[in-house]
């Protein structure tokens, strides 16, 4: 039985049906089609995007408004994805080169790696025998075992904090508001007959809801990131 495609899957489809194949836009948007079938490649190419602000000739004002609107992708999970690809390109550039032979660890495991340093108290050497762990032949790493494995170290790694109560106002709301404003502020910065003041100002309101956006979103996932996950003596 053929699986029924989502909305976005199909609206997607729709869009590279109208690009180039051969430009760079279809091959950002076709691997992000293709995104669970191989992140790293979505990854590689997000960073160029990102790098080259290739973005803004394709009407997006800047790079979290085009991975939200255009690829389905929520700005941490573009974060994510580029994070975890230069990670591996300066710390594991022969996991790259033979990716083509083995398979490369998940992101979420990957992204831990890239996080080790702010989110628990471990030391280098810690922390270079854990990603020979992950990377070692064989290896079928999951992000809860990688997790366990550094509160083994540290019994506080990756944990958030306490959750707060749910607030009305919180990064949901921010978050409708601000797809609104990008969108709103795309088709204004584009129409000659708007004055730059008002272009300007528009954009500095859509920062700002940006920010805070941003901030409460991130205090969230902080507070309700990860389960407790049990450690053995």
């Amino acid at each position: 039985m053929t699986r029924r495609r989502s909305k976005a899957e199909v609206e997607m489809e729709n869009l590279l049906g109208t690009l180039e194949p051969s430009s760079e836009r279809f091959r950002v948007l076709a691997a992000a089609r293709d995104f669970k079938a191989s992140w790293v490649i979505l990854g590689e190419i997000l960073t160029t995007v990102r790098d080259s602000n290739a973005y803004k000739e394709w009407g997006y004002v800047n790079f979290e408004a085009y991975a939200r609107r255009e690829l389905r992708l929520r700005s941490d999970t573009a974060s994510k994805l580029t994070r975890s690809y230069s990670f591996l390109k300066e710390h594991e550039p022969e996991a790259l080169q033979t990716r083509q032979q083995k398979d490369l660890p998940p992101l979420d495991v990957v992204d831990l790696l890239t996080r080790a340093r702010d989110r628990a108290k471990v030391s280098d050497e810690d922390v270079q025998a854990i990603r020979e762990e992950v990377f070692e032949d064989g290896a079928n790493p999951t992000r809860h075992a990688v997790v366990k494995r550094f509160r083994e170290i540290d019994p506080d790694a990756f944990r958030g904090k306490p959750r707060a109560p749910k607030e009305v106002g919180g990064s949901e709301d921010l978050r409708k508001a601000l797809l609104l404003g990008e969108r709103f502020e795309t088709l204004v910065t584009q129409h000659p007959a708007l004055s730059d003041n008002a272009k300007k100002v528009l954009s500095q309101v859509v920062d700002e809801v940006r920010q805070a956006f941003e901030a409460t979103k991130k205090a969230e996932e902080e507070a309700s990131e990860l389960e407790p996950v049990a450690v053995s003596a």
